[in-house]
């Protein structure tokens, strides 16, 4: 959220956007899911928000949507952090189930 106060500001008198990947669990779970009417107009808000899975070893697409920098920082300000050693489980759980060079 810090980078994305101090950037936007400086990005809107540009008129350009952020966009942030984040990952499903994070923006689905944490952060609310998507919005109930989702915007997809660039020119609607200040950060494109792109939203992904990892399945099956590939990182796929969900959902995509663009929110204000209000909007965006309420969602993450709402958001419940998990601890570091859990996230750092999950991502390493997450690690060992894509397939290497070295698994053919």
């Amino acid at each position: 959220m810090p980078q994305l106060q101090a950037k936007v500001p400086t990005l809107r008198r540009w008129a350009s956007r952020i966009a942030v990947a984040v990952d499903a669990v994070l923006f689905e779970e944490a952060m609310g899911g998507p919005s109930t009417n989702p915007s997809h107009d660039v020119d609607s808000g200040d950060v494109i928000w792109l939203v992904s899975e990892l399945r099956d070893g590939e990182i796929r697409r969900r959902h995509w949507e663009v929110l204000t920098l209000e909007e965006s920082c309420d969602r993450l300000l709402a958001a419940h952090p998990i601890g570091r050693v859990d996230f750092e489980t999950h991502l390493r759980s997450m690690l060992r189930a894509i397939p290497t060079g070295d698994d053919a």
